[in-house]
């Protein structure tokens, strides 16, 4: 195992370098799949809007928080926190949209 020294000066193995390059990357793709979903989260708002429907959906967020924890229990992963990161993702959406539509208000 060869070792370097790190960014922050800290020595560490090329492997751990390896993974943690992998892992930015994955920290990225996320970061784009949130744009992404902020972006749809507009354009469903636009849709809303031209066809007379309110511009929230309890229902409907609630549905989606509901199908993320059944998906993050097949993966073994704990639900209650990926609920809690979802709800999160809609509160995200909701301020986007209405920054957005403060600006162009405004």
């Amino acid at each position: 195992m060869s070792v370097r020294i790190s960014d922050d000066g800290v020595s560490v193995a090329d492997d751990l370098v390896s993974i943690r390059r992998e892992i930015d990357g994955i920290d990225a793709d996320l970061l784009d799949l949130i744009h992404r979903r902020l972006r749809l989260a507009q354009a469903t708002i636009e849709v809303k809007q031209r066809e007379g429907l309110a511009s929230t959906d309890g229902r409907r967020e609630a549905e989606v928080v509901r199908l993320a924890a059944e998906r993050a229990r097949e993966r073994g992963l704990d639900p209650e926190l990926i609920r809690e990161i979802f709800w999160r993702l809609i509160e995200l959406s909701r301020t986007s949209v209405r920054q957005s539509a403060g600006a162009r208000a405004g």
